[in-house]
């Protein structure tokens, strides 16, 4: 055989080889989602695979001009064989939305850039007649994920080396097999995604970024872009204008942070003090939903303008309709007198016995999961473990549990109340899922001992927001805004799960 011959067999192997090594890696990527994802249907082809690489092993030592035919047909028999293992991955794939992709890495935090690189490659090595959008776009977020880098110093995600990422652009590139491309094209359409990427930047508000439909303008023009995406230019102007969108849309978040999370908080204030009907009860419930979606996104740092415009406009919808029966209100919620100042009748702005008595068991439990944790891992990756994930425990939980019991000076009421606020809000959760244990129990009534612990519970859950209003305030004139968002957060969560339970225990 030709020296031609042979050069051409080798450059097949390494085609196949590099596929191999994409698949394997997509097959161990998949297993990592079902973990998380459990709808995700199982694939377990282990076996096979080692089939295939026990094959591409021997067609390596054959490549040697005097048995480069016996190699070519190796590679034939190879490639046969990983093909309905990779039809195999894809189909499980179509189960995974670019969405659950993204949140898997919002929740993983360690990732190896190569382990990305091999993703892209399997989305690029698989792809028959042209891209879906689903897989283009999950293309799209990988690249990315491992292009960027986040700089402290400038409160943004920026790009990586550049010498880095134009070995990377290049091998996705020739793994297309697209050939040359005429170099106007390809400044045609660098242009176009500069233009998209100036307009953005020109924006000056979430709901005008919103109206203007730029981001679905973005995402249809990167669609049409096809093979052309991994064009190494057009593949780094995307990949800026991505960032430049990414931080933009943090940074108009962050500015009008307190002014959207208020919007969503009136619904919560006013539902609590209005009847509602059945229809309205529904609307509320996919309201409540949304909201925890968004608090998802907004820990993990992900804003989706979509989400965030249709949660605003359910806003919008939903005041109206319980302003108007405001004049209704059946209940008025007020402290209980056992938790109140016994001489001015004010409600304490510290910690009472009697607040701690009443979440001590739930207090416990959180203090005994935590003391088991390392305390030198990310506070992020610990709320992800699964005995604190269980007990419902954020980033900021797990920092006030190591400022009371690290040893160091900190404020310990404050941090008293961060863990015990955790306590109430997992107390309201247990007796939200009492409830609905006896709801279809006709002998169950609102007199049932669960109603009257949590109506009570739910006077607790009142004056526990009032505290958080004077804690994240206090944050504020501090100027500590990192602290007064998180604890926001933390509020969001206690007034979502504290409405539930006051709905259930004060309607008919």
């Amino acid at each position: 055989m030709s020296a031609q011959d042979l050069n051409r067999v080798h450059r097949r192997y390494i085609t196949v080889s590099n596929t191999f090594k994409s698949a394997w890696t997509f097959h161990q990527f998949i297993q990592g989602l079902r973990k998380v994802f459990a709808e995700i249907p199982p694939i377990d082809h282990p076996a096979d695979f080692q089939t295939v690489y026990g094959d591409l092993k021997q067609v390596s030592e054959n490549l040697s001009e005097t048995s480069a035919e016996a190699a070519s047909v190796q590679l034939d028999r190879v490639a046969s064989q990983l093909q309905p293992l990779i039809q195999d991955l894809l189909a499980v794939d179509q189960q995974v939305s670019p969405g659950q992709l993204r949140q898997f890495f919002q929740r993983v935090k360690n990732f190896d850039d190569n382990i990305l690189t091999q993703l892209v490659k399997f989305y690029i090595y698989s792809r028959a007649d042209g891209w879906s959008t689903d897989h283009l776009d999950k293309a799209d977020f990988l690249s990315t994920k491992v292009a960027e880098e986040y700089n402290d110093s400038r409160v943004a995600f920026m790009l990586r080396d550049r010498t880095q990422l134009r070995e990377m652009a290049q091998g996705f590139w020739a793994a297309l097999k697209v050939g040359s491309l005429d170099e106007q094209d390809v400044d045609a359409w660098c242009r176009e995604i500069k233009s998209l990427e100036l307009e953005i930047r020109s924006i000056d508000s979430i709901d005008e970024l919103h109206q203007h439909s730029l981001i679905q303008r973005y995402r249809e023009l990167k669609h049409s872009l096809g093979d052309l995406f991994f064009q190494p230019r057009i593949w780094y102007s995307v990949l800026e204008t991505n960032l430049v969108m990414k931080n933009h849309i943090q940074q108009l978040y962050r500015r009008d942070e307190q002014r959207i999370i208020a919007e969503y908080q009136q619904v919560f204030e006013l539902e609590r003090e209005v009847p509602v009907d059945i229809q309205l009860g529904e609307e509320l419930s996919e309201f409540r939903i949304a909201v925890e979606r968004f608090e998802d996104q907004l820990q993990g740092e992900n804003i989706r303008v979509a989400e965030l415009a249709e949660l605003r406009e359910r806003v919008r919808e939903l005041v109206p309709k319980l302003k108007q029966d405001s004049s209704t209100t059946a209940d008025t919620l007020v402290p209980p007198p056992e938790i109140r100042d016994p001489e001015t009748g004010a409600v304490p702005i510290f910690d009472s016995s009697i607040e701690e008595e009443y979440v001590e068991e739930n207090f416990q439990a959180i203090v005994s999961a935590l003391d088991d944790t390392n305390p030198t891992i990310d506070p992020k990756k610990v709320a992800l473990q699964p005995e604190i994930f269980a007990l419902g425990l954020g980033p900021r939980e797990v920092v006030a549990y190591r400022r009371l019991y690290g040893g160091g000076t900190c404020d310990r009421s404050l941090e008293q109340f961060v863990l015990r606020a955790a306590a109430l809000r997992a107390l309201i959760e247990q007796q939200v899922e009492e409830i609905k244990s006896i709801l279809d129990d006709t002998a169950a009534t609102r007199e049932a001992p669960v109603y009257a612990k949590s109506r009570q519970t739910v006077r607790f859950g009142d004056l526990f927001l009032r505290r958080f209003e004077h804690r994240i305030e206090q944050a504020v004139l501090s100027s500590d805004g990192l602290e007064a968002r998180a604890l926001q957060i933390l509020k969001m969560r206690m007034m979502r799960g504290y409405s539930g339970l006051w709905l259930m225990v004060h309607r008919n």
